[in-house]
């Protein structure tokens, strides 16, 4: 069964039960709107756990803590505190149960993660979004123009190793906001950073070998906010 086809069951299982709910005990001061979307969180974190995905569960959790935290008489923890440990808890569990790169070859011999999605794109100019997930992109391209990575509340990890840049140097631009996004680069580039960081990490891991004169040349742009962004050279 795919994973849509579990979230969308459990969803509407739980918005069975809120539709009862609403009509007993203390539900009814709490709203059938907000317990539909309590339901719909609920499908996201059941969905995720069955995905081993750390972002769809700590997430929706810190969002039903923001909706009913009043209701259930929940010691008030200022919202950005509970955004802030939910990231942090979730690249902790993802560094230990989803950084593990564990690879098999499938029929055209392409790599395949046994812990998230993964996809290889075709793309000189790649768009790249990820929201409440989990994701490894394997870039291939002739002539790299630039490209777009927006990652929320989820992991998103790009290898570079199968491009080839433009002549004239390439630009792409990242936006990370509560989430975590790696770049997978190859050593011989020089890159250039242009990212502004709010409350985040940028890491840039240092290279064995400097780049040559003429090495290919990569910008990377874009914005950091409550999240981390590392590149890597492989």
């Amino acid at each position: 069964m795919k994973n849509r086809n579990w979230f969308w069951g459990i969803f509407f299982i739980l918005a069975a039960v809120s539709v009862i709910a609403i009509q007993t005990g203390s539900f009814v001061e709490i709203g059938i709107q907000s317990l539909l979307l309590g339901a719909f969180l609920l499908a996201i974190i059941i969905a995720s756990l069955i995905r081993l995905n750390a972002f769809g569960v700590f997430f929706p959790l810190a969002f039903l803590y923001m909706i009913f935290w009043q209701p259930l008489n929940i010691v008030y923890v200022d919202y950005w505190m509970v955004l802030l440990a939910a990231l942090l808890v979730s690249i902790g569990f993802s560094i230990i149960f989803g950084k593990h790169h564990k690879y098999r070859s499938g029929c055209n011999g392409s790599k395949k993660d046994w812990n998230r999605t993964s996809e290889s794109i075709d793309d000189n100019n790649p768009n790249i979004s990820i929201r409440f997930g989990s994701a490894g992109k394997y870039l291939h391209a002739d002539n790299l123009q630039g490209g777009r990575f927006d990652v929320s509340f989820g992991e998103l990890e790009i290898f570079f190793d199968e491009v080839q840049l433009s002549p004239e140097g390439t630009e792409i631009y990242v936006n990370c906001s509560l989430g975590s996004l790696i770049l997978n680069v190859p050593k011989q580039w020089r890159i250039k950073e242009n990212i502004h960081v709010t409350l985040g990490e940028l890491t840039n891991k240092v290279r064995q070998t400097n780049p040559e004169e003429n090495a290919p040349n990569l910008t990377i742009s874009g914005n950091l906010k409550l999240g981390n962004i590392e590149i890597r050279y492989i």
